[in-house]
């Protein structure tokens, strides 16, 4: 049976942060072909510039700008400028985020301030300018990336969980309320190992390139998903991790949990 698309892009105002490097540009690019008004943010603005020239050579438009998601004023600059041009906000996927590892050998709380300052702060922020704006049109989705391994903590990579885990139970909160009461849609995005610049340097087996992560994100929020998770080999793999008590998820080997390029770090 063929799945029902809910939702056109054409003509839809999508603001993307996190626009120039791994899913975020993956989807400007995705996005570009479906005529729609792109507003692109992120910290490197050339990069930006460059993106920008590729969607002026489609049907869409493209504004950009810079924007460094700990910077709550960035964010409130990012969304007035989107709306000033369109005059509204129908959608906004939100992919700016960093994995650092933060190994229990040096233990540094810094690595995770910083984390949850980008991953989970930087996606509050966006939510706390867009949701008025959404509310008063009665219409708006806000799509935001977390990760497939959000309900248990994986060695090496605490503060890259934390912050992860933190956004999916923000969204799981706002879901259904922004739904009932003002027609908005909250969509969480758990991607599995995706081929981007975060993990390079990181063998992750059964990786996908962001060009495959692109389309699965726009028919998910073209289907009006819940959440979209992928890919469905990784998908299954943890989801069935998910339901093993402690003590067996504890007997898992801890380096192969931490994957291949994890850093070997001296005691301090």
């Amino acid at each position: 049976m063929q799945k029902v698309i809910k939702m056109k892009f054409k003509d839809k105002v999508v603001l993307i942060s996190g626009a120039t490097g791994g899913i975020g540009r993956a989807l400007a690019e995705r996005l570009a072909h479906e005529e729609c008004n792109l507003a692109l943010f992120a910290r490197r603005e050339e990069a930006l510039k460059e993106i920008s020239k590729i969607i002026d050579t489609t049907k869409s438009t493209c504004i950009y700008g810079r924007c460094d998601v700990k910077n709550k004023q960035d964010v409130k600059e990012a969304v007035e400028i989107t709306r000033k041009k369109f005059g509204r906000i129908d959608v906004a996927i939100l992919t700016a985020g960093i994995l650092v590892p933060n190994p229990i050998e040096t233990f540094d709380s810094s690595i995770i301030k910083n984390t949850m300052e980008i991953n989970f702060l930087g996606n509050v922020y966006f939510i706390e300018y867009l949701l008025p704006i959404m509310k008063a049109q009665k219409s708006g989705t806000i799509a935001v990336t977390s990760t497939l391994p959000d309900k248990r903590g994986v060695p090496g990579w605490g503060a890259y969980g934390a912050s992860k885990a933190a956004v999916s139970w923000l969204m799981e909160s706002l879901r259904a309320e922004a739904k009932q009461k003002y027609n908005v849609n909250f969509i969480t995005i758990k991607p599995g190992s995706v081929e981007t610049p975060m993990i390079e340097g990181y063998h992750r087996q059964g990786a996908i390139k962001p060009e495959k992560a692109a389309e699965i994100i726009v028919k998910g929020i073209q289907r009006g998903k819940k959440i979209i998770q992928f890919p469905l080999g990784q998908v299954l793999l943890i989801r069935t991790s998910d339901m093993f008590p402690a003590t067996a998820y504890d007997m898992m080997p801890v380096d192969a949990q931490k994957g291949d390029g994890y850093p070997v770090i001296e005691e301090k």
